[in-house]
């Protein structure tokens, strides 16, 4: 977790009022394409840290943390196309703190009725702080993200601050598992670590149980950070990512080299061994990890992850077997926790969500490419000193691929 910059403060009447922008040039619904413009923000401010969920009729919604608007909140954007076209349908606003929700967004679709709410909710998470502190809420939408209601507090802690020894909490990931919603954060309330990587779950949405902890380390400076899961369906196991950054030193040249653990159970990565993406023996993908998992690729699969520093995806089809990772390049740029996408009728197009980098000067927009994961199979990347290199031609230009 790096704390997001802040930037000057615009009118939040910008905000809701600017609309989405349009493709720089026309894609075709459920294509592949480069770079397709979700959200082209307004001057001073930063689109990042995409999250979506794609929802039982096609439906995909994609939300992000917006810089520079105060109070902050979440918009929501629908394409009914693949990602081809987009409109901006509501924004998730903080209803009950005061705070704003400035950072870390979560979405999901409930599939099974759970504590009051019916198939079909869509279920928000997000980080509402201030001052004063850091709470990790849930909110719910009944009318496919049009509006949303408070549901419960999750989480709380001290105020946002990255130092060792502060106590806040941060980065939510919401699934249903068991018939219970658990909520996975970053959490720096233990005195025992500076961070670690916690859960908590609920049958009825407003209490939640107690704290259980997913990736820990004896040594007090490591900092997991930024939980992210997956199903591995054909070995029934589940896979977490996150980011492993241990002061200030560096694994292959990463300082927040990206780890991930398998295990049986979603509730018991805390007893899964820690193994770090490792390519080619020569390099670590960097920073706020997404994964995924798609039937395409062979009896397994493929297992694909994100990082932020590279427009690479990284992708397994052994089940997880730590000497068989690959590097494929890609046309969606590095970012700030980008997302990942499989979609449930092509699952060999892959989605990759992207908006600015942590703190360069790219463009703030956010975006999106749809690539065939077939195809980036073939267009492998070799590591060496410098960084990848390529083995095929470069991807097309900002437009279908």
């Amino acid at each position: 977790m790096r704390l997001q910059p802040t930037l000057s403060w615009v009118a939040a009447a910008l905000f809701t009022t600017a609309a989405a922008a349009k493709p720089a040039k026309p894609v075709k619904p459920f294509g592949l394409f480069a770079r397709n413009t979700i959200y082209n923000p307004p001057s001073g401010q930063r689109a990042m840290y995409p999250r979506h969920v794609e929802l039982k009729d096609g439906t995909l919604l994609v939300t992000s943390s917006v810089t520079g608007v105060n109070p902050a909140s979440f918009p929501v954007f629908a394409s009914k196309d693949g990602g081809a076209t987009w409109s901006w349908i509501s924004n998730i606003t903080d209803q009950v703190n005061g705070w704003g929700f400035p950072a870390q967004p979560a979405l999901m679709e409930l599939l099974e009725p759970l504590g009051g709410y019916d198939v079909g909710t869509i279920f928000a998470s997000g980080n509402s702080w201030s001052n004063t502190g850091t709470r990790i809420d849930l909110y719910a939408s009944t009318d496919k993200a049009r509006t949303w209601e408070f549901v419960s507090h999750v989480a709380e802690g001290g105020r946002p601050n990255t130092t060792n020894g502060a106590t806040p909490v941060w980065e939510p990931f919401l699934m249903v598992y068991d018939h219970q919603l658990v909520c996975y954060y970053s959490d720096q309330r233990d005195p025992l670590h500076g961070q670690k990587l916690a859960h908590q779950t609920s049958t009825d949405l407003r209490t939640w149980g107690p704290v259980v902890n997913d990736v820990r380390y004896d040594e007090y400076l490591a900092r997991p950070g930024m939980t992210v899961i997956a199903h591995i369906p054909p070995i029934n196991k589940y896979i977490l990512v996150h980011e492993f950054p241990v002061g200030n030193s560096s694994s292959h040249g990463s300082q927040y080299p990206v780890y991930y653990r398998i295990a049986d159970s979603p509730l018991e990565f805390d007893a899964a061994e820690g193994i770090p993406i490792v390519i080619n023996d020569t390099f670590v993908p960097n920073a706020s990890p997404y994964v995924v998992w798609s039937p395409v690729g062979g009896k397994l699969g493929t297992i694909v992850v994100s990082d932020a520093d590279r427009s690479s995806v990284y992708t397994n089809r052994f089940g997880g077997d730590r000497t068989k990772w690959e590097a494929h390049r890609t046309p969606q740029g590095p970012a700030y926790s980008r997302a990942l996408h499989v979609f449930a009728k092509h699952p060999d197009h892959l989605a990759i969500i992207g908006g600015a980098t942590f703190d360069g000067p790219e463009p703030p927009k956010l975006s999106l490419s749809v690539v065939s994961l077939t195809d980036i199979a073939a267009d492998r990347c070799r590591a060496s000193s410098g960084g990848l290199e390529r083995r095929r031609a470069p991807f097309a230009s900002a437009g279908e691929v």
